[in-house]
């Protein structure tokens, strides 16, 4: 868990200081600054890898500079095969392996690594820079660009009180109740999920580049399950690759008894909904609203600001489930269309009946989907998704993994980050999402079964207790405190999004612009 913080054309050093201050809880250990004629670049790093080396936050060799938040769980192979190719290395940590890696392939670098990452790449020769996210969106990365300025942070909140920011209406916020590449402030976007942003600071054009597009793995069902098994145990292993101590959110669900079943954690950590949150809950709105940076219509915030609380007391690094649902059919709002389909599938002949009474699969989870009735767009932003698979199992979950999981992964990525802790997620592992994207529909939902290739995995491994529980979301009983039995959420969304607006105004008139203490500075050539 680290922060990114950066300013081309205006602003300099004072704008980078405050934004790299605004964002020490996820970056507490060490900090610096790099600062040419052109632009100027903060780091600041929480250490997970390597406690020792000097010169990491930012790492520069050669003219380039790298400003990095994440892991690359692969680091240690990739070393070897650099090492092979004659590179030398003076750290040990993955830092260092990242941008020989990117000096050695350059953008082909994407295909080979295996992590969380955003991270700010600059050649101070060519004044080019690239600013990139990984494959499912683990690691935020924000930038304003107006006319010949442009702004980059780890989290957007560090860009109030450095530049101009105006609220701006999202009609993708107000459909799906969180943001997606746009947000809710004008010119403020991020980087979407498995993309680079190539900048010429001489011309001051960019470029938004998909470096990622899934393609089907080969999977053979008789050995899927064995497959799948070896691959979720490496990815628990490279994700307890740390030099401090790692625990795991624990819900006693499906996923995190199965990420359990890998390995023995002295630390797990458990959020019991039974209590009455309520007192709390309120208390602590606007911190969680101010460290969210957009709202999210998700009810899992502050649960998760809960179980970062309690984590950050005992570690630095936890695992958790998230991926798990969209990836191998867990979610219940998918079981309908499920059940549809199957009744196609069983009765060919019986088509004209059921589509009288069964909208077509796109439009039937556009309907599903939406937090405002607005199924047009939804269906506008799902149809690519949908058109991929033959299937509408792997399209639902497809499409969720494309445009709802980056908001789960936001809400655990700010709250851990809140706490100085990070949060990694074994089933978000490149090979897994592959893997699991490619399998047949029938080991995601069967009749009523759901996640039926890990149901089978767990089984196997002699782990019963959750397979026989009725699946339960990380959730707050909101509605209830309100003396309401629904489940909708626009009571809750609608104060979040004012406890957000109301808590930024606060921060913003409070922001110093300090110098950090503890921040080196090396200047460029």
């Amino acid at each position: 868990m680290c922060s990114i913080s950066g300013i081309v054309g205006a602003g300099g050093i004072s704008g980078v200081k405050s934004m790299m201050e605004c964002q020490r809880h996820r970056a507490p250990d060490e900090s610096g600054v790099y600062q040419d004629a052109v632009i100027t670049m903060g780091m600041g790093r929480l250490r997970i890898i390597d406690l020792a080396s000097p010169g990491l936050a930012p790492y520069s060799e050669d003219g380039l500079v790298l400003c990095y938040n994440g892991e690359i769980f692969n680091y240690l192979e990739l070393k070897k095969v650099l090492q092979q190719k004659g590179w030398k290395f003076r750290t040990t940590s993955d830092t260092e392996v990242l941008l020989k890696a990117w000096r050695e392939w350059g953008v082909k670098m994407f295909d080979k690594l295996n992590g969380m990452f955003a991270f700010a790449i600059y050649d101070s020769h060519k004044q080019l820079l690239w600013l990139a996210r990984d494959i499912a969106g683990e690691k935020p990365l924000y930038y304003y660009q107006r006319g010949r300025t442009l702004v980059f942070a780890s989290e957007a909140k560090a860009l109030a009180g450095v530049i101009p920011l105006e609220e701006q209406g999202n009609a993708f916020y107000d459909t799906f109740q969180h943001c997606f590449h746009t947000t809710l402030w004008k010119d403020v976007y991020e980087v979407p999920p498995a993309h680079y942003l190539a900048y010429n600071l001489k011309t001051r054009h960019n470029t938004l580049v998909e470096y990622w597009k899934f393609q089907p793995v080969t999977v053979k069902p008789k050995t899927a399950l064995e497959e799948l098994e070896e691959l979720l145990g490496n990815a628990v292993a490279l994700r307890l690759r740390s030099d401090v101590p790692t625990g795991l959110y624990f819900s006693k669900g499906i996923d995190s008894s199965l990420i359990s079943s890998y390995h023995n954690f002295d630390h797990r950590f458990y959020f019991d909904d039974t209590k009455n949150w309520r007192r709390d809950f309120f208390a602590q709105l606007g911190r969680v609203a101010y460290h969210l940076d957009f709202p999210v219509g998700s009810l899992s915030a502050y649960p998760l600001w809960k179980l970062a609380q309690q984590a950050s007391q005992k570690v630095k690094v936890v695992l958790s489930g998230e991926g798990a649902d969209e990836i191998f059919g867990g979610y219940v709002r998918y079981l309908p269309i499920a059940r549809e389909w199957e009744l196609q599938k069983s009765y060919p002949s019986y088509q004209y009946i059921f589509n009288k009474y069964y909208p077509a699969y796109l439009d039937g989870f556009s309907k599903i989907t939406t937090r405002n009735g607005n199924t047009e767009l939804a269906r506008d932003w799902l149809k690519p998704h949908f058109d991929r698979f033959e299937n509408p199992i792997s399209a639902m979950g497809f499409a969720d993994f494309k445009l709802i999981l980056p908001s789960l992964l936001q809400m655990g990525d700010r709250m851990a980050g809140a706490f100085g802790i990070e949060n990694r997620c074994p089933f978000l592992d490149r090979r897994v999402i592959e893997f699991g994207f490619s399998l047949p529909a029938e080991l995601k939902i069967d009749n009523l079964d759901q996640k039926v290739i890990l149901r089978r995995i767990l089984q196997k491994r002699g782990v019963l207790a959750p397979l026989r529980d009725e699946k339960k979301g990380l959730t707050i009983r909101f509605n209830e405190w309100l003396g309401r039995k629904d489940w909708d959420r626009s009571s809750y969304s609608n104060l979040l999004r004012k406890e957000w607006s109301n808590s930024l105004k606060r921060a913003t008139a409070r922001r110093v612009r300090a110098v950090v203490p503890r921040t080196k500075i090396v200047a460029g050539r």
